[in-house]
């Protein structure tokens, strides 16, 4: 059985997500924002990080991630194509234009497109679907009845298409792919706490 821990993090209430199985020490994030909480759990539920799978490289999702390696030296970075070059680019990322400029300085960093499937735990998998729109190379996760979705579709709130990557065409057709993945059952995690 998974389990969900949400984190709104400090920087414009994003949020991370820790997805945990009863039955491993193991456990995975979507996005990485604030990571002294995410220790602080991982101490008291004595788990490790064995992945992180990011939504986009906007910094805000991304900030936590080179204190995460460092404590998590084999934790791998899961990332669209189009957005891995932003990891290392505080231009790319938008950091350069926020108080803290971000470069990721971690190598474990694997790339991901639609379609891809990976085995969290034997019977759990997760689904990559992109979703361009708020930027080319967004990624959503669906885990079970869990549906990430970063900034690509947050409910109530309209999705930014406006900065550098954006594109309101995109955004058009990715809501509609992320729609019909939706049912009574779907549990939508979104990037934002509105």
């Amino acid at each position: 059985m998974l389990r969900l821990e949400e984190i709104i993090n400090s920087i414009f209430n994003s949020k991370t997500y820790l997805i945990q199985s009863a039955q491993s020490y193991e456990i995975y994030l979507i996005d990485c924002g604030d990571i002294d909480s995410v220790l602080k759990w991982c101490r008291e539920n004595n788990k490790v990080i064995k992945a992180a799978f990011i939504t986009h490289s906007h910094f805000d999702h991304i900030y936590g991630l080179n204190e995460l390696v460092f404590n998590f030296p084999n934790c791998v970075v899961y990332i669209s194509q189009e957005n891995k070059e932003a990891l290392f680019s505080d231009k790319l990322n938008f950091s350069r234009y926020h108080e803290i400029p971000f470069v990721f300085v971690g190598d474990k960093v694997s790339t991901l497109k639609d379609g891809d499937k990976i085995e969290l735990w034997q019977g759990h998998i997760l689904n990559v679907i992109a979703t361009p729109g708020h930027d080319k190379g967004c990624l959503c996760y669906q885990v079970g009845n869990y549906l990430f979705t970063g900034d690509s579709y947050i409910p109530g709130i309209k999705t930014v298409t406006t900065l550098r990557g954006g594109s309101k065409e995109d955004n058009k057709r990715s809501l509609a792919k992320i729609h019909s993945l939706l049912s009574c059952y779907t549990v939508v995690c979104a990037g934002h706490a509105t």
